[in-house]
C-alpha cells in the first residue's frame, strides 16, 4: 500500500470533482466505452475525445491511486543511479531509477500497483523503494533517451 494517501473514488467522479471533465462529457465516454470502445480504458477515451489531456489524467490517476505523480522528462539522472536497475528490468517493468539517498531508492513507474515488479527492484537494488506515478509515454520517452531505442 501507497504511504501516501489514496480515495477510492471511481476515476470519471474525481476527474469531475477536479472540474477536469463535465458529467456530460463522462457520459458520452461511458457510452463510448460500453458500446464501442470496450478495449480502452476511460480515460484513454477522454483523452482520445479532446476532453481531458494525458497530465490531468495522471494527476487524478496519481490521486486515485496515492502514489504521487513525476514529469519524468524533467529528471537528470546520474549513471551511478542508472546502473541500479538493468536496462531490460526497466524497460519490463515500466520502472524507471531516478534517485538514491542512503537505502532508498526512487522510482518512476506507470503501473505503481506492480508488487511484482517493486519486489524484483527492491532485490537488485537491496534497497527501499520510493515509488512515483509517470505516464506510458514519458517512460518511453526517458528510456529512449538513456538507453536508445530497444534492440527488439
Amino acid at each position: 500500500m501507497s504511504p501516501y494517501r489514496s480515495t477510492k473514488t471511481a476515476i470519471g467522479k474525481l476527474l469531475i470533482q477536479k472540474g477536469l471533465i463535465t458529467n456530460e462529457q463522462l457520459q458520452e465516454a461511458l457510452i463510448l466505452q460500453r458500446d464501442k470502445i470496450k478495449d480502452k480504458l476511460l480515460g484513454q477515451i477522454l483523452i482520445q475525445l479532446g476532453y481531458l489531456n494525458k497530465d490531468d489524467l495522471y494527476f487524478a490517476l496519481a490521486i486515485q491511486s496515492g502514489y504521487p505523480y513525476i514529469d519524468i522528462r524533467r529528471c537528470i539522472v546520474s549513471p551511478e543511479v542508472m546502473s541500479l536497475i538493468p536496462e531490460i528490468m526497466v524497460r519490463k517493468y515500466q520502472a524507471f531509477p531516478i534517485d538514491k539517498i542512503q537505502d532508498v531508492v526512487t522510482v518512476a513507474m506507470v503501473n505503481p500497483l506492480d508488487n511484482l515488479a517493486i519486489d524484483q527492484i527492491q532485490d537488485i537494488t537491496k534497497s527501499n523503494i520510493k515509488v512515483f506515478l509517470t505516464t506510458p509515454s514519458d517512460i518511453k520517452e526517458i528510456i529512449f533517451r538513456y538507453f536508445g531505442k530497444s534492440e527488439e
